[in-house]
């Protein structure tokens, strides 16, 4: 029974907080050269589901009541060909090679655009997303996120990974997750990368 600890958390003005995890990512790095296809969408569709398995990361506050969803679906930055960010989101696929094919297209279209789409820019009351962006230029070590003030935005999952690099004939990665405390414990939090780190492991069970 967690009502003492929802309630304590939804009193704080700001209820996230944020981890950091090295993964080992050289299994899906090989996957994805051998296959020729997009690591980045091959990590997204990974993050996605593993963030699903987890009763915890599908919690939402609607309307200043919890939500359980089924089903969860992705919300991510690319950068345009002006050098600015467009937010692409569309409904999450549990099968592999269709939400690989949707997420290349989507990508491949907000690539070529030149004026922000602004209706979907940052849609309001939309809660079943999970917020994931990368840097795939810098190996950080540590990452925050701009939260607002809205409890409900501060209960949806941020993600953010790092430029993968080689250490010692592995190639390492940096996962950052921010929570909100309201519904995600350290231990749901925990098995949230134990689950990805799981599936990146065995990518040729997954990626299929």
């Amino acid at each position: 029974n967690r009502e003492k600890t929802y309630n304590w958390f939804k009193s704080f003005s700001n209820s996230t907080y944020s981890c950091n995890v090295v993964m080992d990512v050289t299994k899906l790095v090989m996957y994805t050269k051998e296959k020729k296809e997009s690591f980045f969408i091959n990590l997204l569709y990974i993050v996605v589901n593993a963030f699903n398995s987890i009763d915890e990361m599908r919690m939402r506050l609607v309307d200043d009541k919890p939500v359980l969803y089924e089903d969860i679906n992705p919300a991510f930055t690319v950068m345009t060909q002006t050098g600015d960010f467009e937010n692409v989101r569309f409904k999450n696929c549990k099968e592999y090679r269709k939400f690989y094919e949707e997420a290349h297209k989507r990508i491949e279209k907000a690539k070529r655009e030149e004026i922000l789409d602004k209706e979907d820019y940052n849609p309001k009351n939309c809660y079943d997303e999970y917020y994931i962006t990368c840097l795939p230029w810098i190996e950080f070590t540590q990452l925050t996120h701009p939260i607002p003030d809205d409890k409900s935005s501060q209960c949806i999952p941020r993600i953010c990974w790092g430029k993968y690099y080689e250490d010692n004939g592995k190639y390492k990665m940096i996962l950052n997750i921010t929570v909100s405390h309201i519904f995600v414990d350290g231990y749901p939090l925990s098995k949230t990368f134990i689950k990805i780190q799981e599936m990146l492991d065995n990518v040729d069970k997954y990626l299929k």
